[in-house]
């Protein structure tokens, strides 16, 4: 990204000297009447506008030519407004890429040369101009990058303050099906390859179609001792031992290399090794994150990292695994404490002062962007800037992240063990929270026969409020130094009363807009999408 600086100047610049040569240099022809109403494109321009034309104007053009203040009067965010020119006139030429201005600043062949700070590579040129030989194909129902993504069930004046038109019946029907990412997984046809040594499966025949496109050969075969050391580091992350290798390099049956892998998938080692990843995609920490004075520390954090350990190591099937970590107290299978822990996944996260908003939007975040790939949280203020994501949507989530408040005491997640160390740390506990209750129990004695001692706290003078946030702290660093068990889950409950979410106008709480029911992304879940039903929608989300 240029500087604030950077583009200032730059922007004078492009004023200056567009306002210098408009007057002693002819505009590139103007567009016919006709050229000016293009044919709708077919799939493949659409393909090939999504994937070779928009990067470009995004990532060179749109910083400054795009619908705020445009540079030079050039706005460059959709057909009609390239159509439009700049404040010297007309930039393309439909169909005729050498008489377009457009082609010959990014060119470098004139004065001006786009963008100023380095020349595009040929091949960008290239699809700037084959797309000017098209004739411009722009998907009109596509989101323009600078311009809101409006959801059809939300009115206008949803995510901002600048009105908005209508939106068609589907306003993502066009990008759902050009762009990779949102069109359906296909069952691709594995590409003809000689036959011989090297192909074992289909996998074998993409690769090596793609080795030989590019004038390459395999590498010759691993020997054993090679093949073992490869395996193991990748499937358990560490060495074989001398006695797996000789094992292994001294085995003449058939299916050696298919009992080294049965034996590394058995390990206890390959859960944990695997496990990393995810937890890294989970944000996993047994801290909080700056809390102020509060205790900062998750004590059953160990609880999720297992789940995620014993999942892998028993083959849980992926969807299973997706579905748990959102709403396993939901789930047929809830009555097993044990998969409870599977939402640490939306509870472990950072803390941020304890402000409800951005733990929501930290949820929010972890499961679009961990599981679908997606920077939904990039609408809490305004509509997505480039993805197809309306603040509509991220405030749709919200609803059904707040409506699933965490329970005051995390649930146990399995019987514990009665022995010494446990009744010991029960009698430790107990104590420290009875002094808890004592005091509050005095202090509500102190104010009015008629005040109980849960709303005592409320009345308590500064110097008691630090004495009953030491006792507590007692109580907290006690459950800290508790044995592995009871081991207990941070999971998520239901709200009595689902939460209606309201867009928060600019991500400010204190400006609540339009309401929204709480249901899924409008560009995965179709035209057909229907609020959710049951409760929170978390069950349904996931």
């Amino acid at each position: 990204m240029r500087s604030a600086s950077k583009t200032a100047t730059l922007g004078l610049w492009l004023g200056t000297a567009c306002a210098l040569i408009a007057p002693c240099r002819p505009a590139a022809p103007c567009a016919n009447a006709e050229d000016t109403v293009p044919t709708a494109p077919s799939p493949e321009q659409v393909q090939f506008f999504e994937s070779k034309v928009r990067p470009l104007l995004v990532q060179h053009c749109q910083e400054c030519h795009g619908t705020k203040e445009p540079e030079a009067g050039l706005n460059l965010s959709s057909r009609d407004t390239l159509m439009a020119g700049s404040a010297a006139g007309a930039i393309v030429a439909v169909g005729e890429p050498d008489k377009s201005r457009l082609i010959e600043v990014i060119r470098y062949q004139g004065d001006i040369q786009m963008p100023p700070e380095k020349k595009l590579a040929d091949e960008e040129i290239a699809a700037l101009v084959e797309w000017v030989k098209q004739g411009l194909p722009w998907p009109a129902a596509a989101p323009q990058p600078d311009q809101p993504t409006l959801d059809p069930t939300v009115p206008p004046h949803s995510s901002g303050d600048a009105p908005t038109n209508e939106a068609p019946a589907d306003p993502f029907a066009a990008i759902r099906a050009s762009h990779w990412a949102f069109r359906p997984i296909e069952q691709p046809a594995a590409p003809q390859v000689a036959d011989g040594e090297g192909v074992a499966n289909d996998v074998d025949r993409f690769v090596l179609a793609r080795l030989a496109a590019q004038g390459l050969t395999p590498s010759p075969a691993a020997d054993r001792r090679t093949l073992i050391r490869r395996v193991t580091f990748d499937l358990v992350g560490l060495p074989p031992t001398p006695e797996e290798i000789d094992q292994f390099v001294n085995d003449p049956a058939s299916d050696a290399w298919s009992k080294v892998i049965d034996r590394l998938l058995a390990s206890p080692a390959y859960g944990q090794r695997w496990a990393r990843h995810w937890l890294d995609v989970a944000r996993f920490a047994d801290t909080k994150g700056y809390v102020f004075t509060a205790d900062p520390r998750y004590y059953h954090a160990y609880g999720y990292r297992d789940y995620v350990v014993r999942s892998l190591n028993d083959d849980l099937p992926f969807d299973q695994f997706i579905q748990q970590q959102i709403a396993a107290d939901l789930l047929p299978t809830s009555n097993d404490p044990r998969t409870w822990t599977a939402m640490g996944f939306l509870t472990l996260g950072m803390r941020f002062m304890n402000n409800t908003h951005d733990i929501l939007d930290d949820r929010i975040d972890v499961v679009t962007r961990g599981v679908l790939g997606l920077t939904v949280t990039c609408a809490r203020c305004h509509d997505h800037k480039f993805d197809p994501i309306p603040t509509a949507d991220y405030y749709s989530l919200y609803g059904v992240f707040a409506s699933s408040p965490e329970p005051p005491e995390p649930p146990l997640a399995g019987t514990p063990e009665q022995n010494a160390a446990y009744s010991a740390y029960l009698e430790r506990l107990n104590a420290a929270q009875r002094s808890v209750d004592d005091f509050l129990k005095a202090a509500a004695e102190k104010i009015g026969p008629d005040v109980k001692p849960a709303d005592a706290e409320k009345q308590l003078e500064a110097s008691a409020v630090e004495e009953l946030k030491s006792l507590r702290q007692v109580v907290e660093g006690i459950k800290s130094q508790a044995p592995p068990e009871p081991p207990r889950a941070m999971a998520l409950s239901e709200a009595p009363t689902p939460h209606q979410p309201h867009i928060l106008l600019r991500g400010n709480a204190g400006r609540p807009g339009p309401e929204v029911p709480r249901q899924y992304l409008a560009i995965l879940a179709g035209p057909d999408r229907q609020p959710y039903q049951q409760g929170s929608g978390r069950l349904e989300l996931a």
